[in-house]
């Protein structure tokens, strides 16, 4: 272990009350980020209506197309449906609202992860998190359509941020098996948080309310300059060792540690050709055959899993019975699946829980496919049994990717896969809407892209267990077995001439 890794763990511990505090306040961010993730599932719900003067929904009296329409305002006082007319030829707006969102997280992944490795964690989490407010509560009072879409589309960006760099502040100040247990554990907040969100829309019933409901407690944000600091790992990376001895002292005299006296300094030796070599990129994990297969293998995954999630819960919002209690139950149903993960990943193995959740998805779509439309809380149970079997498969998927690719590659693999689940995720509020020319068309695509990925998945090595790859030659012959790392220490030649080929 390098000897500035060595008093950093010495000091922090794998977890104790120092840790334990700092992942609770970035729990407390899931939830405004559940709510702004799945809001549009409230804000922009479908409302009965019909053409004035006709009892059709998009046609008058005289059969031309309808420009005046009456909303049932039964459920929902007012949506951005029914105050903008987003239905008929405009219905599809609505999912370009959710995909523009998920266009605006995949640009803030991307830009607050450049930003938090040149700044740190800290400030630009901050920076996000009062982003996020001021356009959240700036939403709630824009008066038009495409105002709403740039605001909810800088929201977005800001809403990437808190993801990324409240879960790489938890991964950095911990150790050991922890790492997975808390990788794990992150996502029962933006769970419980789907939960609170129905009640906050129950209560509101009007979309300018909720939206201003679910911006208002990240207001908390102006308190973490004071609440969290940053993180010690990053700052002995980029050479800040005083800043972060101080930390770690604080941290140590928290969880009852030895306090470190000095930070080691480790004189890094220049080579003139390691300086010159080309650093490995997202090209290299599709030069070499075996790494081809592993990461078309989990990027199908990562997409089908973007896909299933929000549209599965946007299909649980249109498929009957109360809403409200639908996407509530769907958000319970997730949390013991993904306490359950922690158990099957290290019992069962990664591929095979991956694997049962999404084979889990793809059952209970094809279930739903033989009901009658008439079996609505039918559809809603295997449907809620659906999401949660695609949660189960997302929780692994975030550790899976972490341990399939080589160290060289590591966060460009899982960065690369959290991008073709946003892909997936701006797709799937135009598969849910296809029920409205057949009413199992969604399931059909869901069913389909869920069995499809769990066919292949079985396709990827386990690695529990397993010596995880570091260099490309490792990851190339990396097939889950302990001895494989022994195999490839003289296979570079063999590692080159099928790059040269490829």
């Amino acid at each position: 272990m390098d000897p500035r890794e060595e008093t950093a763990h010495a000091a922090l511990g794998s977890v104790g009350p120092w840790q334990i505090k700092i992942f609770l306040l970035m729990a407390f961010l899931k939830f405004p980020t559940a709510w702004t993730l799945l809001g549009l599932i409230f804000m922009g719900a479908s409302v009965p209506h019909h053409c004035v003067g006709s009892d059709k929904e998009c046609e008058d009296a005289s059969g031309n197309a309808c420009t005046v329409w009456e909303y049932n305002r039964t459920v929902f006082k007012e949506t951005i449906n029914t105050e903008w007319d987003l239905v008929c030829g405009k219905s599809q707006l609505v999912n370009f609202a959710q995909m523009t969102f998920m266009i605006g997280i995949m640009f803030g992944t991307f830009l607050f992860s450049i930003a938090s490795d040149r700044w740190g964690r800290k400030t630009p989490l901050i920076m996000a998190g009062i982003l996020q407010l001021v356009t959240g509560v700036a939403t709630a009072f824009i008066p038009w359509y495409w105002g709403f879409i740039v605001l909810r589309f800088i929201q977005a960006l800001s809403v990437g941020g808190t993801m990324t760099i409240s879960f790489v502040l938890c991964m950095e100040v911990l150790s050991g098996s922890w790492r997975t247990i808390m990788a794990s554990l992150t996502h029962i907040p933006f769970n419980l948080g789907t939960i609170i969100m129905s009640g906050l829309a129950y209560l509101t019933r009007e979309w300018r309310t909720f939206q201003l409901a679910i911006s208002l407690p990240i207001i908390i944000i102006f308190l973490y300059p004071w609440l969290i600091t940053e993180s010690p790992r990053w700052l002995l990376a980029v050479g800040r060792d005083r800043e972060a001895l101080k930390i770690l002292q604080a941290a140590a005299t928290r969880n009852g540690r030895p306090l470190p006296e000095k930070i080691p300094e480790v004189k890094k030796e220049t080579n003139k050709e390691n300086e010159n070599e080309k650093k490995p990129g997202v090209i290299d994990l599709l030069r070499t055959p075996n790494m081809r297969k592993k990461t078309l293998v989990a990027w199908f995954c990562w997409n089908n899993v973007g896909l299933c999630f929000f549209g599965l819960e946007q299909y649980l919002s249109q498929v009957g019975g109360n809403i409200f209690v639908n996407v509530a139950i769907s958000g319970a149903c997730i949390i013991p699946g993904v306490l359950a993960s922690i158990f099957t990943m290290d019992k069962f193995g990664r591929r095979w829980t991956l694997c049962a959740g999404q084979f889990t998805a793809a059952t209970c779509c094809l279930i739903i496919i033989l009901l009658p439309k008439e079996a609505e809380w039918w559809r809603v149970t295997f449907a809620t049994i659906g999401v949660a079997g695609t949660a189960v498969g997302f929780t692994t998927l975030y550790l899976y990717s972490t341990e399939l690719f080589p160290t060289v590659v590591r966060n460009t693999g899982l960065g690369a896969g959290s991008m073709c689940a946003r892909v997936g995720s701006m797709i799937a509020p135009f598969v849910a809407s296809l029920d409205k020319l057949w009413h199992n068309a969604p399931a059909v695509m869901f069913g389909c892209s869920s069995l499809a990925a769990g066919l292949l998945c079985m396709l990827l090595p386990e690695t529990v267990g397993a010596v995880l790859p570091v260099t490309l030659i490792d990851g190339e012959l990396f097939t889950g077995k302990k001895e494989e790392k022994e195999k490839g220490k003289d296979n570079k030649a063999y590692i080159e001439d099928i790059a040269m080929e490829t």
